[in-house]
């Protein structure tokens, strides 16, 4: 399906448990979920799909379903053990703690490009997708003052603009990974050709989207997203038999229906 077909369904969720409340608003909520739901009420997915969107909203940090314990830490760590306590808080998915984490680091060295980045993934987690690319570029441009570019931040910078912002400036952002593309880290590498394609899928090119999935597949064969994609440009293009054995292999490799689904900041 291409990103172009997605539709606003949902404009407040709400979610009741243990006498609490968690609202997320439409901005904070992945297009795919918001189908999900919209397709749920009028009975065309079931009751299963439904639930596993809502998990996804959970695991991510974008819901609570229960209030948040008060994160203490100590005011004697150092910058770099605050991003390392940060980064194990994003690797648990407990992005309220690593927000924590990274605001205190970034008080006590405010230009660290480290500690910047990875605050823009907290907050592209919780759908404040503006303020995530804010500091995706403020990385972008230190990182450039020390002469050392970290092209993992300019990939989730053009994925900020891609899913949720202008895919014309997204493609600003992945064309520069790619024409640097010989020191680039082979996973920023992957994720900005896969991202890259599906822009193109969505601004309803699914031939010009091929060759960037295919580009994918060239390096990691079995990359769910890039297989998944290919095959949705495939069907675009009424080459139901490719797309099918596409879709084949991917089902293969993982049955879990949230893999397929797509994942917003994928590059850590």
């Amino acid at each position: 399906m291409m990103m172009g077909h997605f539709l606003v369904g949902l404009t407040l969720l709400v979610i009741v448990s243990l006498g609490s409340v968690s609202a997320v608003y439409a901005d904070q909520v992945p297009p795919w979920v918001k189908n999900t739901a919209k397709w749920y009420g009028e009975g065309v997915v079931s009751e299963t799909e439904f639930l596993n969107a809502i998990k996804y909203l959970v695991n991510n940090g974008i819901i609570n379903l229960e209030s948040p314990s008060k994160i203490i830490v100590k005011s004697n760590l150092s910058t770099q053990e605050l991003i390392e306590g940060g980064i194990e808080q994003l690797d648990l998915k407990n992005n309220l703690s690593a927000l924590e984490f990274f605001n205190q680091a970034l008080a006590k060295d405010p230009t660290n490009v480290k500690a910047l980045a990875d605050k823009g993934i907290v907050l592209a987690r919780q759908g404040n997708y503006k303020d995530a690319k804010t500091l995706f570029d403020k990385a972008i441009e230190l990182s450039e003052q020390k002469g050392q570019i970290d092209y993992r931040i300019v990939a989730n910078a053009g994925i900020v603009m891609s899913i949720y912002g202008d895919p014309v400036q997204a493609h600003v952002y992945f064309d520069r990974v790619l024409e640097n593309k010989e020191i680039v880290r082979q996973e920023t590498l992957v994720a900005v050709l896969v991202n890259k394609g599906v822009t193109i899928l969505g601004q309803g090119d699914p031939e010009g989207s091929i060759g960037y999935f295919d580009q994918a597949l060239e390096i990691e064969p079995d990359r769910i997203g890039a297989l998944v994609n290919k095959a949705n440009a495939l069907q675009d293009l009424k080459k139901l038999d490719e797309a099918y054995e596409l879709f084949i292999k991917a089902h293969k490799l993982s049955k879990d229906p949230l893999s397929w689904k797509p994942k917003f900041v994928i590059v850590k």
